[in-house]
């Protein structure tokens, strides 16, 4: 049991890193995937191209309006409560897709899950700038995040890609996106 706890507190440091990765990673395979599904929405609910591209436009609306308007919850919650309710949030909002069959409810999921993207990424962003002993160190981690922020928006849409062929619902997508969250969330309240 010691060890394994000075394994982990020795460098806590780099766990952050990489659940901000995970994180971006995760985002990107959310919101990348839409593209793929926007179709599928044309068909099951019968929307113009106009109606379904709310499925991008609202969420992106609430990442802008949260970063914009509640990140200064970073500084006064402090970074990890921000990263947590972040998390939750978007966690939630993604199992609440497999009970919901309306599009206005999964639309006002993905505003929550924007809201959620928002807050996680200003919390994040700010530790990140927080732990960086230099100016290089910090350039370094913001490449890594913006390589994982690219897998992930190649892995979603491919995953979306497998789900449809296999005649799975896309909402799975969610689903995967939720239990990752979960455990993302878990990790980082055991984090330092």
């Amino acid at each position: 049991m010691t060890k394994s706890h000075t394994h982990v507190s020795s460098d806590p440091l780099q766990q952050i890193r990489w659940l901000t990765y995970m994180m971006f990673f995760m985002f990107a395979m959310t919101s990348d995937a839409v593209g793929m599904i926007i179709p599928e929405l044309i068909s099951d609910f019968g929307l113009s191209m106009t109606q379904a591209s709310a499925f991008h436009y609202a969420p992106m609306a609430m990442i802008a309006i949260s970063g914009l308007f509640l990140g200064f919850l970073a500084d006064s919650l402090g970074r990890k409560k921000t990263i947590m309710l972040g998390l939750l949030i978007f966690s939630a909002s993604c199992f609440l897709f497999a009970i919901s069959s309306s599009f206005i409810f999964f639309v006002f999921l993905l505003c929550c899950i924007g809201l959620a993207i928002g807050l996680f990424k200003t919390g994040a962003l700010a530790l990140l700038g927080d732990i960086s002993n230099s100016n290089e160190e910090h350039t370094k981690t913001m490449n890594k995040v913006e390589g994982f922020f690219g897998i992930g928006a190649i892995v979603g849409p491919a995953l979306v890609g497998v789900l449809l062929v296999q005649n799975v619902s896309w909402t799975y997508l969610y689903i995967i996106a939720g239990i990752m969250c979960l455990i993302l969330a878990l990790l980082a309240w055991r984090a330092d």
